[in-house]
């Protein structure tokens, strides 16, 4: 069992290490995919906004020294150069990027650049020094409407990540709460298995009182115990009178019951720290005594013949009583006297048989 919940526990480790090992990986993914759109819009913005502006302004200057040579018809102003650099900066400005709303306006603008050039009118001129400025002013309008976008999509998009990146951490977190839990919840389990078995092992099945090992574990280490402690203690053996005729009269069913009966009886009585109570086998039953005294247990002794007596289960077969009642034998051990405990157990069973000798429901110390 053991081997196997480590094994789960090992599995379930492994399983959360993938999980957040792939978090972490699509968490890295997404954010490098809006750091490089982040990117194509700042490119966008600055590179296809701003810059072409300065051929706008470009274009503006052209256009007036191409005036003004047309107005003057000075020897060394050349119509065909200021031609030359509008068409140069107005094809840069008009190829770079440009949204399609932008570049709506754009085209109905580079119709009237290309007509004037054609015709050189004055008016025309005039008209396209307009349009461009009023181009300037636009491009700088949409740069700044396109830049406020920009930061709300760039502060989203933070948000964005910030969450997920408290969601990979809550839920980390939760998975590793539940593992701990299933591994706290399969440790108690076992920890109540543990003392269930435990307590199953020294305990006989049908009184629920200690079995007949763990009396021979415990009274085998009661003179050792005794001495050790300078305690007087004490040994006693009960035994149903004329069992056996009641089983053959009221059956095993009710002698099992009766069982039960007086190794309850024992065990309300015998309740105190250092009191121990055992069934030996069939209807025998032990008890241990720790740091106690003959007046102590013969006053003991008395109170369970009568409290058995009490029960008042019929028994018209015994020839003690007409209920059930016990014979009890009973031996005190005195600190360093080093007796063994076979050889207390010898003992309390004679007195045990003395007491049947003399006629039962009697105690003998």
């Amino acid at each position: 069992m053991k081997k196997g919940f480590i094994n789960s526990i090992g599995f379930k480790l492994i399983v959360l290490l993938f999980v957040i090992f792939t978090t972490l990986i699509s968490a890295s993914l997404i954010f490098n995919s809006q750091i490089d759109k982040l990117k194509v819009q700042i490119d966008n913005i600055y590179f296809g906004n701003f810059i072409p502006m300065l051929r706008l302004q470009n274009v503006v200057n052209n256009y007036r020294d191409l005036i003004f040579c047309i107005k003057k018809q000075e020897f060394n102003c050349s119509i065909k150069t200021h031609e030359k650099e509008i068409l140069t900066n107005w094809s840069f400005y008009n190829n770079s990027y440009k949204t399609d709303q932008e570049r709506a306006v754009v085209n109905s603008i580079n119709k009237e650049i290309n007509q004037s050039l054609k015709n050189k009118r004055l008016k025309n001129l005039y008209r396209s020094i307009s349009k461009v400025d009023f181009l300037i002013t636009y491009e700088t309008e949409e740069a700044n409407k396109q830049r406020k976008d920009f930061l709300k999509k760039y502060t989203k998009m933070k948000d964005y990540l910030l969450y997920n990146f408290i969601a990979i951490i809550v839920f980390s977190f939760s998975i590793i709460i539940y593992i701990f839990f299933q591994i706290f919840k399969k440790d108690n389990q076992l920890t109540i298995l543990n003392k269930k078995y435990k307590i199953d092992s020294i305990t006989d099945g049908m009184t629920k009182l200690y079995n007949r090992s763990y009396f021979d574990t415990l009274f085998d280490n009661l003179p050792f115990i005794a001495n050790g402690n300078k305690w007087q203690c004490a040994f006693i053996m009960f035994d149903i009178d004329f069992f056996k005729q009641y089983n053959d009269t009221y059956g095993h069913d009710m002698g099992d019951k009766t069982l039960i009966a007086v190794a309850s009886v024992l065990k309300k009585y015998f309740n105190k720290e250092y009191e121990y109570v055992f069934r030996l086998g069939g209807e025998e039953f032990g008890v241990i005594l720790f740091d106690t005294n003959k007046d102590i247990m013969e006053n003991c002794l008395k109170q369970i013949n009568k409290k058995i007596v009490d029960l008042k289960i019929e028994h018209k077969t015994s020839q003690a009583l007409d209920v059930v009642s016990i014979s009890i034998g009973a031996i005190i051990y005195e600190p360093d006297s080093y007796v063994s405990a076979n050889k207390l157990y010898k003992i309390a069973d004679e007195n045990l048989y003395k007491s049947k000798q003399s006629g039962r429901n009697k105690y003998t110390i």
